[in-house]
Parts: C-alpha cells; sequence; structure tokens
C-alpha cells in the first residue's frame, strides 16, 4: 500500500500524483505474469495480465476498486523481436535503440482497474471474415485452429450489439489464447483472454461438446462489454449484476445468432437444474452478498450464485414481464447507465419503468421487491401443490428446499413465486407461459383455483420459475400414467425434464419416496429428445457413484439403467452420419458414455475394439465425439503399457483439448500406483 501523508490540508482543485515504482513478473498466473509454452523443445513466454478481481495493484499503483473509473494510456517498453497489444489500437511505436522499443496506446474510455490489460508476445494474429478489426492471436503452431471460434464469435457479437442496441465504443477486439491461463476467460475490455482449450479447435477432433462450450464462454465474455465494462457494479458483492447478465446471454446471445440450437433449452438443463442442486445446501450466500470486503471474500463471490443462480433469476424476470419490456429495460439501463458504477436498484428502476409501459406486471407488484425476494435471502422455494379433490380445490403452499429435509429448519424464507400451471385437459400449450398466480413471501399456503378431479396439473411451465414443485401422491400417478402413454410428448420435452429432475432431487432430499422418480423414468424407453434425459442422466450417475459401496444394488440399478437405455441407444448407436445436428451430436456422446458408465456391455465391447485399434497406431482416429468415453474405457480394462501408451500421446499433442481428453482418461485407470502417478500429473499442470 502507497500512503501519502500531507504537511497540510489541500485546496479544492485537480492535482497530479507522478509515481515512479518496480514491479515483478509473476508466475502464478495473477496479475502481469509470464505464461510459458514450448516451441521446438525451447522454452518460450509471454507476458500477460490478470487483473480481476483484485490484482491490478500487482502491477501498478492504482485505487483497485471496481467503481473506480479512469481513463488509461498504456505504455509498454518490449524488444523488437516482440509485440505488444492493449485495451486499445495502437497510437504510436517509437524505437528507443537498434532493440527496443516503447509501444503507445490510445487513451481508453473511462473503465475499472481489473478491465485493463496488455500482452508482451510473439503470437499471431487472424482476422474475422467480416471485420479486420477482429481477430483471434495464437501461438505459431496453432495459426488456423481459431478460425470457426472467432468467425463464430464475430457473428455472437453482432447479434448482441443489435439486441442491446449500444454500440461498443471500442473499435477493435483482440483476443488471445493463453497456454497457461487460470480461468476459462478474462473480459479486459477490447482485450479478451481464453484458455486454448476453449477457442482453439481442430474439425475431426474436437468433440461438439467442447466447441459448443467454447462457444458459449466466448458470449459470456462479450456480454461483458455491456455488462461490466460499459455498466460496472459498484463493488463485488453484487458482482450477480455482470456475471449473471453475462452467463445469461451466454446462451440468449447464441441464441440470438443461430436460433436452431435451442440454447434456452439447454439453459434449462445445462445451466438451472445443477445450480438449483448446488442451491440445495443449508448455505447463507445470497445475490446481494454480506461482509464482502478481504480478497478472499471478494473471490468467494465468484460462484455459481453470481453465475448461475443470478442467471436463472434473470431468464424468470424476462417472463415475469415479458420479452420486450425486458429488452427496452436493458436497453434504457444501459443507455442511461454507460460508464458509470450501479446498484441493483438502478437495474430495478429501468425494467419498472418498461414494466409499467407494457402492463403485463400486476400494479400491485413491483419489480424491485419480486427480485429482492431472490436476491437477500438464500436457497430457494419447494413449491407444493395439493388437492382436494372432493372439492376440487387445488392449494400452493412455500417452504425453503433442502438437500437435508430432515434437519431442523428454522428459516422463515418466503419468495414473490410466479405460478404457472397446464392442466390436462385445457386448451392452454406449454408454450404460452403466462402466470397465472403469485404465492406472496408471508403467504405460505393459498387457494390457486379448482381443477377436475380426474385432470393432472403441471406448474412451473418450460421451468421458468427458479424453483421445484412436489405434488400430492395422486396427481403423481396420473402424470406417471400419463408419461407412460402415447400422448406423453404433449408435455414440453423441458417440463419432462424438470418432472424427472423434480421427482429425484426430491426423493433424494427425503420428501417423496424413491418409488415416484423411478416410476416417473420409465417412460424414457419411448423418450428421444435431448434435455429428458440429460436431466435423468444427471440423477443417473449420482445413484451410480454412491451405489459403489453396494455392488448387488449397484447391479440391479445398472440392469434398471440399461433397460431404459435400451430403445435411444440403438437408435443413436456408434453409426454417425454427416447429417446429424449439433443435438444428435450432443445426444449421441451423453447416451453411449451413460451406457458404458452403467457397464452396457455392447458399448464396453465396442469402445475397446476402437482403443485397440487406435492404441496400435496413431494413424488411427477415434470420432471426436465418442474419444470422451472410448479413452476412458479402454484405460480402464487395458494394461499398464497401454497407459503409457496414452501418456506419451499427451506429451507428443500439441491442441490442449486434446490434451485434456487424453489427461482424463488417464485418471481411468484402475491401478493404484497410476493413480498416484495420475494425480502428482495434475497437480503439476
Amino acid at each position: 500500500m502507497f500512503t501519502i501523508k500531507l504537511v497540510h490540508a489541500l485546496e479544492s482543485a485537480e492535482y497530479t500524483i507522478e509515481l515512479f515504482f518496480k514491479g515483478y513478473i509473476a508466475n502464478d498466473v495473477f496479475g502481469f505474469y509470464a505464461s510459458l509454452y514450448e516451441v521446438e523443445g525451447k522454452l518460450r513466454q509471454i507476458g500477460v495480465t490478470q487483473f480481476s478481481p483484485t490484482y491490478a495493484r500487482r502491477a501498478f499503483p492504482c485505487m483497485d476498486e471496481p467503481y473506480l473509473k479512469a481513463e488509461f494510456q498504456v505504455r509498454i517498453g518490449h524488444h523488437k523481436d516482440q509485440n505488444a497489444t492493449s485495451n486499445t489500437p495502437v497510437e504510436s511505436i517509437r524505437m528507443k535503440n537498434d532493440t527496443y522499443y516503447v509501444t503507445t496506446f490510445r487513451r481508453t474510455p473511462r473503465i475499472s482497474t481489473y478491465l485493463v490489460g496488455w500482452t508482451v508476445h510473439n503470437f499471431i494474429p487472424e482476422r474475422s471474415r467480416i471485420s479486420e478489426n477482429f481477430k483471434m492471436w495464437t501461438r505459431d503452431s496453432m495459426k488456423f485452429r481459431g478460425s470457426m471460434a472467432l468467425n463464430r464469435g464475430q457473428e455472437i457479437f453482432s447479434a448482441l450489439q443489435t439486441w442491446l442496441s449500444v454500440k461498443s465504443p471500442l473499435e477493435k477486439v483482440d483476443q488471445f489464447a493463453i497456454p497457461d491461463f487460470n480461468f476459462n476467460a478474462m473480459e479486459n475490455w477490447g482485450l479478451i483472454t481464453y484458455r486454448e482449450s476453449v477457442v482453439l479447435h481442430e474439425d475431426g477432433i474436437t468433440p461438439t461438446k467442447i466447441v459448443l462450450n467454447g462457444l458459449t464462454t466466448m458470449a459470456h465474455e462479450y456480454a461483458h462489454t455491456w455488462f461490466g465494462n460499459l455498466v460496472t457494479p459498484e463493488f463485488w458483492n453484487v458482482v450477480w449484476l455482470k456475471e449473471g447478465f453475462a452467463t445469461y446471454f451466454q446462451y440468449f446471445g447464441v441464441s440470438i445468432a443461430d436460433p436452431n440450437l435451442k440454447m434456452m433449452n439447454l439453459f434449462v438443463v445445462d445451466c438451472l437444474q445443477p445450480t438449483l442442486l448446488a442451491d440445495s445446501d443449508d448455505h447463507i450466500r445470497t445475490l446481494n452478498g454480506r461482509g464482502v470486503g478481504n480478497r478472499s471474500s471478494i473471490m468467494a463471490t465468484l460462484d455459481f450464485v453470481s453465475y448461475k443462480k443470478a442467471a436463472s433469476i434473470i431468464r424468470m424476470t424476462n417472463h415475469i414481464i415479458g420479452n420486450t419490456a425486458f429488452q427496452l429495460g436493458l436497453q434504457s439501463y444501459l443507455h442511461e447507465m454507460s460508464y458509470q458504477a450501479v446498484f441493483p436498484f438502478d437495474l430495478y428502476r429501468h425494467l419498472q419503468t418498461a414494466s409499467d409501459k407494457s402492463g403485463q406486471l400486476p400494479k400491485y407488484l413491483v419489480v424491485k421487491d419480486i427480485i429482492e425476494s431472490w436476491a437477500n435471502q438464500p436457497g430457494y422455494p419447494l413449491v407444493t401443490i395439493t388437492r382436494n379433490y372432493t372439492t376440487k380445490i387445488l392449494f400452493a403452499s412455500q417452504e425453503r428446499f433442502y438437500l437435508s429435509h430432515h434437519a431442523t429448519q428454522t428459516d422463515k424464507s418466503g419468495w414473490w413465486i410466479p405460478l404457472t400451471f397446464v392442466i390436462e385437459e385445457s386448451n392452454t400449450t406449454f408454450d404460452r407461459i403466462n402466470t397465472a398466480a403469485w404465492l406472496e413471501p408471508q403467504v405460505k399456503n393459498a387457494i390457486i383455483g379448482s381443477l377436475e378431479s380426474n385432470s393432472w396439473v403441471i406448474f412451473n411451465v418450460q421451468q421458468i420459475g427458479y424453483y421445484r414443485v412436489n405434488y400430492d401422491e395422486n396427481n403423481w400417478k396420473m402424470l406417471i400414467d400419463y408419461l407412460r402413454s402415447k400422448n406423453f410428448k404433449k408435455i414440453h420435452a423441458i417440463n419432462r425434464a424438470a418432472l424427472l429432475d423434480d421427482a429425484f432431487n426430491l426423493a433424494r432430499a427425503g420428501y417423496v419416496n424413491y418409488s415416484i422418480p423411478f416410476d416417473i423414468a420409465t417412460y424414457l424407453i419411448h423418450e428421444t429428445e435431448y434435455e429428458p434425459w440429460v436431466a435423468a442422466i444427471n440423477n443417473f450417475n449420482f445413484l451410480n457413484h454412491i451405489l459403489a459401496s453396494s455392488p448387488r444394488v449397484q447391479q440391479l440399478f445398472q440392469v434398471y439403467a440399461n433397460h431404459l437405455l435400451k430403445s435411444i441407444y440403438r437408435l443413436l448407436s456408434f453409426i454417425e452420419n454427416p447429417t446429424d445436428n449439433l443435438m444428435i451430436k450432443l445426444h449421441r456422446e451423453l447416451i453411449l458414455s451413460t451406457a458404458c458408465s452403467v457397464n452396457n456391455i455392447h458399448c464396453l465391447r465396442k469402445s475397446k475394439i476402437l482403443f485397440d485399434s487406435w492404441i496400435s497406431t496413431s494413424e488411427k482416429r477415434i470420432s471426436a465425439n465418442l474419444k470422451s468415453f472410448v479413452y476412458c474405457a479402454g484405460i480402464r480394462v487395458n494394461d499398464d503399457n497401454d497407459w503409457y501408451t496414452v501418456w506419451n500421446r499427451f506429451l507428443c499433442t500439441d491442441l490442449h483439448t486434446e490434451q485434456e481428453l487424453l489427461l482424463n482418461a488417464l485418471g481411468c485407470t484402475k491401478n493404484p500406483q497410476l493413480i498416484n502417478k495420475w494425480v502428482s500429473i495434475r497437480l503439476c499442470i
């Protein structure tokens, strides 16, 4: 810390402080650090920055707080054979002597210190097809491996900019694939940095799932252009104002650019449902953080709550006030609050104004009150639907959902909960999502309406609300019977996924008997959609893992799981078609990898054949979307020599996505000595 002691009080005026300081280039991936990589067996390095959240102070004296914004002009001295890149375009390059240059960059807009960035490097650029100012920089051996990500990324960036109706004030976007990077990516304004495996891919080599994850990561960083860079949270306790929106737009942004990908369906099974599980523990973490001040507490805010839970609440808010009001509210928020630091109330104010104009939200409801009920208390509600089958009355109650249901619970949590539902005999479809009623925070039990006794009801249409739903036993039985009928697809695929995920987690927590989710899951023998299978398999993986200590019970469970997988396993099979779309590719990898994990004999045998063919000669290739489980299945049953063969191929592989697949597979060995070696390797990399 640098302290200035004054002899006397200063008069009101503008002052300039000039400081001379020395810093050190670190090697711990924070601050200004050296990232290492090899070229023809020789160690090379680049200098790169990672200042978020509190590491700019390592590189230069500054008031390192997000709300203290300033304009920065960066000058970097470097050797003649090096390039320097920073947030803004180069203003000038001055030669100090024959071997040393000083590059000066244009002054930045008003930005926070954690967004300042620079690199000193020998990387080579690739420009997108659309704009020469949109670039991907890589080490020479990775030239053109970033082409696919670069060009699809430009489409996503443009789609976001159009939807938000706020032009980015920086005229260029440099993107760097860093060999040695702690996070997946960092949104330095105008200078985005990525882990290599996020953006460097090779057609036919890199699995579809990794490519898609790379696109969503890029969309996340692009969204920070507006949420975080242009409009910045006042402090890290409300970091969800940037990370929640970036997580939401990493799905929605890709869906704008390519609606056929159904990214908002994937949001439910990839983001919302895993977040509900993580948020089920007895914790006190809230969106509007408490006690955030020192470095460790600031780092602790960068968790699933600020990212995925916030994104889920944002998605729910969109549907509460309507798509148009949501879009116009965000556009107004970004326009008015540009270059400023904001509190949640600033967001609420703009959403409220847009909502008032649209009229979708009833006048007695306030956007601030609704969101704050989710942002200021931990966890989320379980909505329990009970029915009086004589009077036909429908009741709804709320309580906080705990994974340890039988633990003593004394909290008095309450939320503003939007209730949406579809009944069996109604003309309402699952595609029209209208809030039918509200559960108020202070109301624990309410009458919602009436319903014929012989019809099922499903609440939380398309799982728009951030909550779980439980039903009385009769309604569960009617749903089970309907799912087993030929009409089961009249229930939206997302709600089929929600029924599976809610039922298995309710049973896991002790709210219902396990017979309910197991009976629901029997319909899966006819299921062909991806999302319900993701929800089911997430829960199957948990059960398969915990039953490992009871081999006989685990074997019975695996017989059950293989029975359900039988039809979809045959449908997708190991045979790929060049016309397969992205969802089919994702689905195939999911189903085949699960079949192998529950000891499907055909899957294990076929995987071993593929592995043995690949291990016998390096010219053989395993299909990109089969690698994740074929590598593992082969390592698990083959001998130590094959383990070392895979290890040597890892050492000879330059593409990071392939390195990660090989390294993960090495951990599948059953040899205790090799497991120890693998753990040591993982700790060193």
